[in-house]
């Protein structure tokens, strides 16, 4: 690739306008699969009870299966917010996820400040839920850093696994290996609630120790979804 042709992609890829186009198009395309696949949806009642004795919770999934978190919470009757990197994938991430409604809450260079985590907290405490990929911005794919649990313990509410899987997708070469879901698929949606008790206290080895419990759990959601549409092993 040429510098010229290089500048003109960073320049389209950094354009606020062009990244809004390919969210309009991605989530459209999120709708598509949603409408025309034979869908089974599992588990958000249990997010229903917790949102009515906690008043939020926080949604965490995988980074890989990002394209169907448009349809991880009930907006008509909840207030969510997710957390973006202002990465390129991240604005982009935020872009989809501002045109269905939710509030979006970047981190500057990618680094979780304090100011968002006043934010975040406050929120919480206040009603407004928080979804996150907790091996964002840029992985290791599929290891839980303790972003979650150290708000969970702050703001005393709990954490509940989102995830999807599909019969028929295609996996973009991307260091997630994001699943991309076709249309006219089986499809799954699957919500639990994590059952781990996160004390007001920690140190940081037991904070480690859950955030390894929580990737645990998160990678057994994700195995059981893919069950649930006919695959016989995890995909990765």
């Amino acid at each position: 690739m040429t510098k010229t042709a290089t500048t003109l992609r960073k320049r389209i890829a950094n354009s606020a306008f062009a990244n809004r186009a390919v969210a309009a198009v991605f989530g459209a395309w999120a709708r598509l699969v949603r409408i025309t696949s034979r869908r089974e949806e599992e588990g958000w009642t249990q997010v229903e009870t917790a949102l009515a004795t906690h008043g939020a919770v926080i949604i965490v999934c995988w980074h890989q299966r990002l394209m169907m978190t448009p349809f991880m919470f009930d907006l008509s009757k909840y207030r969510c917010r997710s957390l973006t990197s202002d990465a390129r994938a991240g604005r982009l991430v935020g872009h989809i996820h501002r045109h269905f409604g939710y509030e979006s809450v970047p981190m500057p260079r990618g680094i979780l400040g304090a100011a968002e985590m006043r934010l975040i907290l406050k929120g919480l405490r206040e009603g407004i839920s928080i979804g996150v990929s907790p091996d964002g911005p840029r992985g290791p794919a599929r290891v839980a850093k303790s972003t979650p649990i150290q708000w969970a313990r702050s703001a005393q509410v709990p954490v509940v696994s989102f995830t999807f899987s599909a019969k028929h997708y295609l996996i973009w070469p991307t260091w997630d290996r994001l699943i991309f879901p076709l249309p006219f698929t089986k499809l799954h949606l699957r919500w639990r609630v994590w059952e781990e008790t996160v004390p007001p206290k920690l140190s940081e080895a037991e904070t480690a120790a859950l955030a390894e419990r929580l990737q645990s759990f998160m990678d057994a959601e994700a195995l059981a979804a893919d069950h649930k549409v006919g695959h016989n092993t995890a995909q990765l």
